[in-house]
This record gives C-alpha cells, sequence and structure tokens, in this order.
C-alpha cells in the first residue's frame, strides 16, 4: 500500500536516469507488483491471490549471470511458433508496427545499444501480433533477461544478421505463410547459437 517517491526522487535517490526508474517501473507493474493510479501516482500491491504466482519469476529478473544460450534455447521454442502464429494472424497495424522497428534498427545500425533496443522490441511486437496473451505477458515478465542477452549477442555478432532475419521473417508474416516464418525464426536463432558458441560470447 506504501506509495512511491516520484520518478525524479528515485532518480536522485539512485543515481540514474529517469529513464531507467520508469522502465523498472514498468517492470514491476507488468509483474503486479506495482500499480499505477492515475493522478495519484504509484503504489506497491498486496500479493494475493492470483499475483502470488509472480514471486517465484522475481529472482530470475535480477540474475547477474545470465547463460545466453539457455535464453536461446528458449527462443528457439517459443519464437518459432510465435512467429508462425503472427504469420496467421498479423493485422495492417500489426505489420506496421514490425515495419517501423525495422527502420529504427536500421537507423541505429551505428550504435550497439539502440540496436540491441530496437532488436529486442521487434521480436516483443512479433509476439503482440500472434493475439496471445500468456505469450505477450511471459516475454514482459522476462524482459529484463530476454534484454541482457539481446545487449550481449549484438555487441558479440553485431547487426548484419539481425536486419537480414527481420527483414525476411516481415515479408513472410505479410505473405501470411507461417511455415516460412517459422523456418526462419528457427535459422535465425540457430544461426545466432553458432556464431556466439563460436566467438566464445557466452557471458
Amino acid at each position: 500500500g506504501s506509495k512511491l517517491p516520484s520518478e525524479q526522487e528515485l532518480s536522485r535517490q539512485m543515481g540514474v536516469s529517469r529513464v531507467s526508474i520508469r522502465e523498472g517501473i514498468q517492470h514491476l507493474v507488468s509483474l503486479g507488483i506495482l500499480e499505477t493510479r492515475h493522478g495519484e501516482g504509484t503504489f506497491v500491491r498486496e500479493l494475493e491471490g492470483g499475483q502470488v504466482h509472480f514471486s517465484a519469476l522475481i529472482p530470475l529478473l535480477v540474475l547477474d549471470d545470465i547463460d545466453i544460450l539457455q535464453v536461446l534455447e528458449y527462443r528457439r521454442i517459443v519464437e518459432k511458433g510465435a512467429a508462425a502464429l503472427a504469420a496467421e494472424r498479423a493485422t495492417d497495424r500489426d505489420l506496421a508496427e514490425m515495419e517501423a522497428v525495422y527502420e529504427q534498427m536500421v537507423r541505429s545500425c551505428h550504435d550497439v545499444a539502440e540496436f540491441a533496443h530496437a532488436d529486442l522490441e521487434f521480436h516483443l511486437v512479433l509476439a503482440k501480433a500472434t493475439g496471445n496473451p500468456v505469450i505477450i505477458k511471459v516475454n514482459n515478465v522476462l524482459r529484463t533477461i530476454l534484454e541482457i542477452s539481446m545487449d550481449n549477442i549484438v555487441s558479440t555478432l553485431k547487426m548484419v544478421d539481425g536486419l537480414h532475419y527481420h527483414r525476411q521473417l516481415i515479408d513472410a508474416i505479410t505473405a501470411h505463410d507461417p511455415e516460412a516464418a517459422e523456418s526462419i525464426m528457427q535459422e535465425h536463432v540457430d544461426r545466432t547459437s553458432v556464431r556466439l558458441k563460436a566467438e566464445g560470447g557466452l557471458a
């Protein structure tokens, strides 16, 4: 029930930007730990009923040592299925969002941090296009882990593969070809795993 200090005050206390504070609050809201009340501020929620099961996932969000190959195994299983569903269900609005994020990737191809952010955003937009709230919510819960792994991947492997495969994914989803979308996503994740092993980028 306690009210959090303002974003500005939290930023001052913790010595980080207001953007970082805002993203942290959004993560905790998605977990059901905080709630934002319009015109009042952000409050700590009581964990009860359906919210309790989230507590077991919270430690995953603060792990310092994340095995990126295990994250890629998760992505290989979930994202190839998500790509197929997106190809079946994507709306014109979903496709426009994918194109917009892809253009952001192109514009930020000389900035690793910005590109990694846009790369992850593309995968989240693709998940949204499935129309499946479970897939969307699980990605939101795991967002911090996905962000850390994506930063490492882009830092190690650079941007060429991301641009290549994401363009192919958009084309397959636009064509509503689930088999092609699934195959492209699997090849994308598998190639990333192989290249990371070769580069030793497993931290």
